[in-house]
């Protein structure tokens, strides 16, 4: 596709996007997630119950109505020994909530206390809601709109105002890969230090995420939410295992007005990024996932389904994609929008799309954190210039079947896949004047931005006892470079070939709610192509092929 017809098509769907009522069919309070009376196979008949515990998983996923007796739920009854958990469908941000067409807030904050365990410390409530930890510490869905994501569950009364919610949450097993190329392991979501570059097999136990969710609310306007991270998989060397990942207030109550306003360090919300397999990311989150480590402030606005957020930061480089020219000056941008259309009572598509102003693909100096830009030496051939990122995705779900596309790509070339000289010059084939400069983007001959393809399918059967396990296959394409071979300058030899024109990873997986605590799942993961952050130019080779097994648990309290 040229770049032109890419523009054409993102372009388009935002006309479509912005061509659809704002509020059409949308009467619940959750973006993408939670649907009025939509229990399959069960009359949309209440009966009182009260303390009764659901029977399965997304127990959150409730129709509540007010009922005679103040601050008690009433419940579909789908069976005589438990009140319904037929869950209506999980949505790309699967935001917990219960909702209605009228509801008690105070009903809603006791039945969610029934499910976690809660204390009164004078007037502030101090409780835990597994929840509202899966939401907020879901390292594979609900990726962006953190923001949101607060003030929903405060409209919805899984955060009761004067409150302390404490949860915690963990992600970690069994990884294991296999590579045909000594030292190339190019499964996404861990770094390849676990093995030496010799091995062509690697076998681990990992935690990939271990992290607390802290959340205070005030008032009924300010929510405060902390998240200190662990992680064995983090950058080895320039990264600490442990770091505070999110620290931000969120002033608003959705209740009273559609706007909101929120500030710290946190996920910038730019795309979806969404994955549905069970603990390997996407190449989509892989490479445009952003997240910052100066503060942030977002301003935004939700109703009706339909959601608008513009976000200003600090350039510099931040912990993910995001990276700008003037350290001291707010120098980045990024803009969101989505909208969630109801279709009937439990089935729903949400289209949405992002531009983030400049990213880490803005040079050939690929230092992969701080301490590389801040210690290392640029190339004697140093290109340069701001790089955008834009992204747009549609996603269809309901009870039984999710479907996502989201195609995501950089509005430059990136200046580290321009083949070219160790020295950074790029070679004369890709210059227009060959003679003339070999840093001006203008001489450069070279067309082929970072682009990213996923394309992702989950199925959810139901199993005799209730449950539902969840069956994914997700397909992701990746296109960096050009179709050209060059030859690594880390090798005295010049005998090592490198290629970086394409990527792609594709993942079954599969996982099964044992309880609202925990999740087990498993996921085989075919990789072809290796094609690193750092120096690719010199490592890469795009006809590296690895095989995959990774077998673990994510449980959250």
């Amino acid at each position: 596709m040229t770049n032109r017809f890419k523009l054409g098509l993102l372009a388009g769907s935002a006309a479509l996007l912005i061509g659809f009522p704002v509020a059409a069919n949308h009467d619940a309070v959750n973006l993408r997630g939670s649907f009025p009376a939509a229990y399959e196979g069960v009359d949309a008949q209440y009966v009182y119950s009260e303390n009764q515990y659901p029977s399965g998983y997304y127990a959150h996923k409730q129709t509540v109505q007010q009922g005679p007796q103040q601050g008690y739920a009433y419940h579909v009854d789908t069976s005589p020994a438990y009140v319904a958990s037929e869950m209506t469908s999980q949505g790309l941000r699967g935001l917990a909530g219960t909702h209605g067409v009228s509801y008690s807030k105070q009903s809603a904050n006791n039945f969610h206390q029934d499910l976690g365990r809660h204390m009164q410390l004078g007037d502030v409530t101090i409780q835990t809601n597994p929840f509202h930890s899966d939401r907020m510490l879901d390292w594979q869905e609900n990726t962006t709109g953190k923001s949101v994501s607060l003030l929903v569950n405060r409209a919805n009364g899984i955060l009761p105002d004067n409150s302390l919610t404490l949860g915690a949450g963990l992600k970690g097993g069994f990884m294991w890969q296999k590579t045909d190329t000594a030292g190339q392991f190019p499964l996404l979501s861990r770094f390849p230090f676990f093995s030496p570059g010799t091995d062509t097999e690697s076998g681990v136990f990992a935690i990939n995420n271990a992290a607390m969710a802290i959340t205070g609310t005030f008032g009924d306007w300010t929510t405060i939410y902390l998240q200190p991270e662990y992680s064995e998989t983090e950058f080895a060397g320039d990264q600490d295992e442990l770091q505070l990942r999110k620290a931000f207030v969120v002033l608003g109550n959705l209740e009273k007005m559609p706007f909101y306003a929120s500030f710290g360090r946190k996920t910038i919300d730019f795309g979806n990024f969404d994955s549905y397999n069970p603990f390997t990311h996407t190449e989509a989150q892989h490479y445009f996932w952003a997240a910052s480590d100066n503060p942030v402030l977002e301003l935004g606005y939700y109703k009706d389904g339909f959601k608008l957020s513009a976000s200003a930061f600090s350039g510099g480089r931040q912990l993910r994609v995001a990276y700008a020219d003037e350290n001291n000056n707010i120098a980045n941008y990024a803009v969101n929008a989505e909208k969630e259309f109801l279709l009937g009572s439990s089935k729903s598509f949400t289209m949405g799309g992002g531009y983030l102003h400049d990213t880490i693909y803005r040079n050939n100096w690929t230092a992969h954190t701080f301490q590389g830009i801040n210690s290392g030496t640029p190339p004697a051939n140093f290109i340069e210039y701001r790089n955008s990122a834009v992204t747009g995705f549609a996603e269809y779900n309901s009870n039984f079947l999710d479907a996502m596309l989201e195609y995501s790509t950089t509005l430059e070339p990136w200046a580290a896949a321009i083949p070219q000289a160790a020295d950074g010059t790029p070679l004369a084939q890709y210059l227009i004047d060959p003679t003339g400069s070999t840093t001006d983007r203008d001489n450069i001959n070279f067309d082929q931005n970072l682009e990213v393809l996923t394309a992702q399918v989950r199925v959810k059967p139901k199993l005799p006892n209730g449950k539902r396990v969840a069956i994914s296959a997700v397909g992701s394409w990746g296109f960096i470079g050009d179709d050209f071979q060059g030859v690594s300058s880390l090798d005295p030899s010049g005998m090592t070939p490198t290629s970086w024109k394409k990527n792609q990873q594709h993942v079954l997986g599969v996982e099964y709610p044992i309880s609202p605590y925990l999740d087990i799942g498993a996921e085989y993961v075919y990789n072809k192509g290796f094609i690193p952050f750092v120096n690719p130019q010199n490592v890469s080779n795009d006809d590296t092929e690895a095989h995959a097994i990774n077998v673990g648990l994510k449980a959250r309290f």
